[in-house]
């Protein structure tokens, strides 16, 4: 239904899964159950593993407890994962929303950051 797919930076790192390999492997398995669901089905009901961040560029993100990854769906049913954070508090910082825009808008534009 979808292709998940990292996003790539000029340097060729891809920040969202360099985080997801730092993480313990229970974390890495619960992320990637949420990655096939949402690659398998197209969609993830329960927002408190999957939600749009409301005020953005149409960024996503998926939760395991305190650890998120933002992530933008783009044309050919294509759902690219920016980077992951520990949240902090009860709001998502704003410095990760737009670090996720930038990569969203360069992607689109066929660039890379």
């Amino acid at each position: 239904m979808l292709s998940i797919e990292f996003y790539v930076t000029h340097g060729g790192t891809a920040p969202a899964e360099e985080w997801l390999e730092q993480l313990p492997l229970a974390s890495q398995q619960k992320f990637a159950a949420l990655f096939v669901r949402m690659g398998d089905t197209g969609k993830i009901w329960n927002e408190r593993k999957f939600k749009h961040l409301t005020g953005t560029d149409h960024i996503f993100e998926f939760k395991v407890k305190a650890d998120r990854v933002l992530c933008f769906f783009f044309v050919g049913k294509r759902l690219i994962l920016t980077h992951g954070f520990r949240k902090p508090g009860d709001k998502t910082p704003k410095s990760e929303i737009e670090r996720a825009e930038v990569c969203k808008r360069a992607f689109e534009q066929g660039g890379r950051t």
